[in-house]
């Protein structure tokens, strides 16, 4: 647990600087927003709406944003004050979110769903843009790594936290929270010190970004690989999250409570992922994707997962589902462990801010072209018979991946580090 004390520690030091302090629960606090929102939306538009293509749409509106506004990101936020580009977007999305708790209608949610994210959009980028201004100079990439692990935090409690709130005080509760989130963050936000604007910084392209992030996971034999295995992975299980509430419904006979209990179980089962993997030792390369060993055994969780939604997918009792969907979250920890340590590791310091962003714009239209794939599949043969199919084709991106971890993989690598070396 050496790890963890140093991550305490330097989390405490970083914050000793007022605004960074704020800068980090805010930016933490809102992504908590982000992802209980997204459960919000998804049991709201199910207890409206039997239609599979309104849940699928949910997602859909939630995930365009990233697909088209791209590179209008970036313009808008060299260009603008980027506190108070972070203090529009948390107080726009509070009150949209009071808005769908006062007048919940279908429609709405979409229009709220798609603006909230849309406005998710401009804060994120504009607060790793602060960050800097905020800290010691040489402190940069300990700061990074205390914001994942945050954002790792947040990605496994979110769902989970979601799920609770739908599950025992309904969906408006879970809206309800979420403005509540905006608003400490907005809170947080607005005490920042100001930092000019500097006019003479240099532009950054979101797609040339994409670009060098391309260009360095080309570079790698390791990085292609994981990369490979990330987007096979993603299309294939992006149609499972909105197919929750349909299984749920047509499997379990239940609602958005019974669904509320899967998304909590979820996170129970991050937790128990993070646990095993924090306890690990240091030397350890039993999920080290920089290793044959480590490749394999994620390659193994992976159709491990795939095994669990086939059984899973029999099922009409909601306690051996709840069981199921407990290694789901494990099996979510793992993998995004395993991607983090591989673009850590693998990427050159100049480029691993690209690479991540490369991830991060591959998943959302991948998670897209699966719903808009898989949904009407589960309209005309149910939630089950999809997921059956998913579970199978986890199997088959686990197979390749195992079969693709070879040790020849790992000579090119090194090869390709001797080579930089020398020149």
């Amino acid at each position: 647990m050496n790890w963890l004390k140093k991550y305490f520690a330097q989390l405490r030091r970083l914050s000793e600087h007022r605004s960074y302090r704020r800068l980090l629960l805010g930016g933490s606090i809102s992504a908590l927003g982000d992802r209980v929102g997204y459960i919000a939306f998804l049991a709201a538009i199910t207890a409206q709406s039997a239609d599979v293509f309104a849940i699928g749409g949910i997602t859909i509106a939630e995930m365009l944003p990233a697909v088209l506004s791209l590179p209008l990101v970036s313009l808008v936020v060299d260009r603008y004050d980027r506190r108070k580009l972070m203090l529009l977007a948390d107080l726009v999305r509070a009150v949209l979110f009071i808005v769908v708790v006062v007048f919940p209608q279908g429609w709405l949610l979409y229009v709220v769903a798609f603006l909230s994210a849309s406005f998710a959009m401009l804060f994120d980028p504009a607060r790793q843009s602060l960050e800097p201004h905020y800290l010691p100079e040489g402190e940069i990439a300990q700061a990074g790594g205390i914001r994942q692990g945050l954002m790792n935090l947040v990605m496994i409690v979110g769902p989970a936290l979601g799920g609770l709130l739908v599950a025992v005080f309904g969906y408006r509760s879970a809206f309800i929270f979420d403005a509540g989130s905006f608003l400490i963050s907005a809170w947080m936000v607005s005490g920042l010190d100001h930092v000019a604007l500097n006019r003479g910084e240099e532009h950054v392209d979101s797609w040339k970004e994409i670009k060098g992030g391309l260009e360095a996971v080309r570079r790698s034999p390791i990085l292609r690989h994981i990369f490979g295995m990330f987007a096979a992975f993603t299309l294939v299980i992006g149609i499972q999250y909105p197919l929750i509430f349909i299984f749920v419904r047509e499997n379990l006979h239940g609602g958005t409570t019974e669904a509320g209990w899967l998304f909590s179980a979820i996170g129970i089962g991050g937790i128990i992922g993070g646990a095993i993997i924090a306890t690990l030792k240091k030397e350890s390369t039993m999920f080290d994707t920089n290793t044959i060993r480590g490749r394999r055994n994620v390659a193994a969780v992976i159709a491990l997962d795939g095994l669990v939604v086939m059984l899973f997918s029999a099922f009409d009792s909601l306690l051996p589902v709840l069981l199921f969907f407990t290694v789901f979250g494990f099996v979510g920890t793992v993998l995004v462990t395993a991607l983090i340590a591989a673009v850590t590791v693998q990427s050159p310091a100049e480029s691993r801010g690209r690479v991540f962003a490369l991830f991060s714009a591959m998943s959302g239209p991948l998670i897209v072209f699966s719903i808009v794939i898989g949904m009407p599949f589960a309209k005309a043969y149910g939630a089950s018979v999809v997921f059956l199919v998913s579970g199978a084709l986890e199997i088959v991106v686990g197979a390749i991946t195992w079969r693709a971890s070879s040790r020849s993989l790992l000579d090119k690598t090194r090869a390709q580090f001797a080579t930089s070396s020398a020149a």
